[in-house]
């Protein structure tokens, strides 16, 4: 496993400071040459500004999701739930003008290689469209014209395989997985900072392109302590209380 064939890619931190801090103390332990975050830096949790100076200290490239959008656009913070809205209410509080200003302006897409890098879906990415049944997995691999996308959005880290027989599979969701060398691949990263996997452990994942591999890292963090803050900053209880269940 040579460095410069691996990328790292992670997506929805959503605020959780305590759970960021972990996956990059992870990351330091590996090698590889690029990383990637596919966005949702901010919502849910109490530290929105924290995890967006972390997270442009890495210098990295950035892509815009759902939530960060909604720092800037009222109409897609009014079609979120309520926890998530007070979410979006509370982060706008915290950041700067700029702050805002650069998570508006984000990418939508991104190319590296042989991949493609996405929030939601390629299919309409502004639509932010849940990647979590066929229909839907189907535009989007229509829309796909490298051999592997990555994604995120749905907080379920899973491998969908797109056969040459024009057949949708689930590959796996944990551990290594090795990626068939025809059709399409879609990877979902999971989320850092909210799992919804019934796994409470933190999640990104590590891509070899030379080995045509995908290994999902689960990294336990102080989720007493992302709680304690979220209850300080007022934010609803039950943003608190899901990261405990990983759903």
């Amino acid at each position: 496993m040579a460095a410069e064939d691996i990328i790292v890619v992670f997506s929805d931190i959503h605020s959780n400071l305590e759970a960021l801090q972990a996956v990059l103390e992870d990351m330091r332990s590996c090698s590889f040459s690029r990383m990637i975050c596919l966005g949702d830096i901010v919502g849910y949790a109490a530290s929105p500004k924290e995890c967006l100076e972390l997270v442009r200290s890495l210098n990295c490239k950035v892509l815009k999701g759902n939530h960060d959008y909604a720092i800037v656009d009222n109409p897609t913070m009014l079609q979120m739930s309520a926890a998530a809205a007070l979410g979006i209410r509370f982060a706008r509080k915290q950041l700067s003008a700029a702050e805002a200003d650069f998570l508006g302006n984000l990418p939508m897409t991104a190319t590296h290689g042989e991949c493609q890098f996405v929030h939601s879906s390629l299919d309409r990415p502004e639509a932010w469209t849940y990647l979590t049944r066929e229909p839907e997995m189907r535009e989007h691999f229509k829309a796909q014209t490298l051999p592997v996308a990555f994604c995120g959005h749905t907080h379920i880290p899973a491998v969908v395989w797109l056969t040459r027989n024009d057949e949708v599979q689930l590959l796996g969701q944990r551990g290594r997985i090795d990626l068939p060398k025809d059709g399409k691949i879609l990877i979902n990263v999971g989320a850092v900072g909210q799992p919804r996997d019934r796994c409470s452990d933190a999640c990104y994942v590590m891509y070899d392109s030379a080995a045509r591999a995908v290994g999902f890292r689960r990294v336990a963090y102080d989720i007493e302590a992302a709680k304690q803050r979220i209850v300080a900053a007022q934010l609803p209880k039950i943003t608190g209380e899901r990261l405990s269940l990983g759903k």
